[in-house]
């Protein structure tokens, strides 16, 4: 693939730090940067986020603080767990601007690797 490493840094994903984490795979963690644009999660946590629903952002959240985490998307990585700990304090306002941050933050991405992955 060789994907941009400059191109995915600007939208958010620590590229380098993600390769070393995959013991020097760039093609299977391009593939699953492919892989992460078919998880639909943040959508399911915008409904859960739209209807108040705390306990479904924490499971819909969680989730995808994992994969931002594995994937080296740091900031998103960061806002998810704001999200999950408003969620768990009941905190909705803040929750909802927190996750409005954060699916902007992964709206970006994911335009970043469709980009990518086109080239």
């Amino acid at each position: 693939m060789g994907m941009n490493r400059e191109s995915l840094a600007q939208c958010g994903i620590s590229y380098d730090d993600a390769v070393e984490k995959f013991l020097g795979e760039a093609e299977l963690y391009e593939s699953l940067l492919v892989n992460f644009l078919d998880d639909n999660s943040f959508d399911e946590a915008k409904v859960c986020v739209e209807n108040g629903d705390c306990e479904g952002v924490i499971r819909t959240i969680h989730a995808m603080k994992s994969v931002t985490g594995t994937l080296c998307m740091n900031v998103l990585y960061r806002k998810c767990c704001e999200v999950v700990d408003d969620a768990r304090a009941n905190d909705t306002e803040k929750m909802k601007a927190d996750f409005a941050e954060a699916y902007e933050m992964y709206q970006k991405i994911a335009e970043c690797i469709r980009a990518e992955a086109a080239e």
